[in-house]
């Protein structure tokens, strides 16, 4: 950030130290213990402006001087640091099949984790609770305190409206108009945020995975169920009533049927190795047993036709395949790949998210993260606000 040097009026003075306070606190957020001389540097300030909005920073709780180590001849320097311990956030992934729940602090560092295996025959009371019960365990593994959890971001299975009511949901029965807001708050320690999961897994490819930087992203979440995630010009689309990327009602690219391919696979036993059907048949298929390479080949075709037909209307950069399918990416892919080639003008890069099984809790987290970064951190014309729980 260049510092001006001519006069502004007073409006302006106080955007432009707005702007230095943001582009500091950023600074000094990404990279961990620096030097005043270093922030200065990397802001573009003056020694002594940069001072200044370190010191209102920390006045305002978001940065902690760090004890000045001696290191040679001279004053030892201080250094300054984000005060990521100062709150914590929680991430929930409720699904028919797993709950994943994750605390991090204020960096977006998980610092505990717990997991839960109802089944989809739970019924929606038993399965909240189990929810709760995992974001406790994680909270008691982490020595975290319910009261310094500022919010809990929950992710769901199948289509919410914009208050966090489920409208749809063919992978647990009973879990249509279930409210997750209203069912979970005063349940899990502070305020409850709710959103798709496929959506979340999304952010957590823009946030962190294959899809940083890139502004136009379709991400494939290919398990027993199939949904997409979709970005354009770098912004996650909801939708205007938060259905975008919902194909279950279009029979033609509808994927609900795909699985069925899985479980018809009767050269895997069920019951057999894990106790899990889908993962036995993809671990048959990665050791090349025929009839499961062929089922899993006739899923991929299903998901392959959906995604290629997006991408015609999106032409993304990217596709990102995550969920329990992209765990034989070597398989997946090649069928994605070509399915493309075959309907599409152009065929977009496709890759495997690294993030396995918690990309959705992690996108939950970045969610809550946002969430505050929109509450307290303001704007061009706002002032960085303290540091506190939005319960305060």
């Amino acid at each position: 950030m260049i510092e001006a040097r001519t006069l502004f009026p007073a409006g302006d003075l106080n955007r432009l130290r707005q702007i230095n306070e943001q582009a500091v606190l950023e600074i000094i957020r990404s990279a961990g213990e620096l030097r005043l001389a270093e922030i200065a540097e990397r802001a573009g300030l003056a020694r002594a402006s940069a001072g200044e909005v370190v010191r209102g920073l920390q006045a305002k709780g978001w940065v902690a001087e760090e004890e000045p180590v001696a290191t040679g001849r001279g004053r030892p320097a201080h250094r300054y640091r984000f005060r990521a311990e100062a709150g914590n956030v929680v991430g929930l992934d409720i699904g028919a099949h797993t709950i994943r729940a994750a605390v991090a602090d204020l960096r977006g560092d998980v610092r505990g984790e717990a997991v839960r295996l109802p089944s989809p025959a739970t019924p929606a009371a038993e399965r909240l609770e189990l929810a709760r019960d995992a974001v406790m365990e994680c909270l008691t593994t982490a020595g975290i305190a319910e009261e310094d959890v500022w919010v809990t971001a929950v992710a769901s299975t199948g289509t919410l409206d914009l208050d966090g009511t489920v409208l749809a949901c063919a992978a647990i029965p009973d879990w249509r108009g279930v409210n997750l807001v209203e069912r979970l708050t005063g349940v899990v320690p502070g305020v409850v945020m709710a959103e798709n999961d496929v959506r979340l897994a999304t952010l957590a490819e823009q946030r962190l995975g294959a899809a940083c930087g890139v502004r136009d992203v379709i991400v494939v979440q290919a398990g027993r169920r199939v949904g997409l995630g979709i970005v354009i010009d770098g912004q996650l689309r909801r939708g205007h009533g938060g259905v975008a990327g919902d194909l279950s009602r279009f029979s033609a690219l509808s994927c609900e049927h795909a699985i069925g391919h899985i479980d018809e696979c009767a050269a895997v036993p069920h019951g057999g190795a894990t106790g899990d059907h889908t993962r036995d048949v993809l671990a048959a298929a990665g050791e090349g047993q025929p009839d499961a390479v062929a089922a899993f080949g006739r899923y991929a075709r299903v998901v392959a036709e959906a995604v290629a037909t997006t991408v015609s209307i999106v032409d993304p950069e990217l596709v990102v395949l995550t969920g329990t399918m992209a765990g034989r990416a070597d398989l997946m892919l090649p069928v994605l790949e070509a399915e493309m080639d075959l309907r599409c003008m152009r065929t977009p890069r496709i890759v495997a998210s690294s993030f396995g099984s918690d990309a959705v809790t992690l996108g939950a987290i970045w969610h809550a993260l946002g969430h505050l970064a929109d509450l307290l951190l303001g704007s061009e014309d706002t002032p960085v606000r303290p540091l506190r729980s939005p319960a305060t």
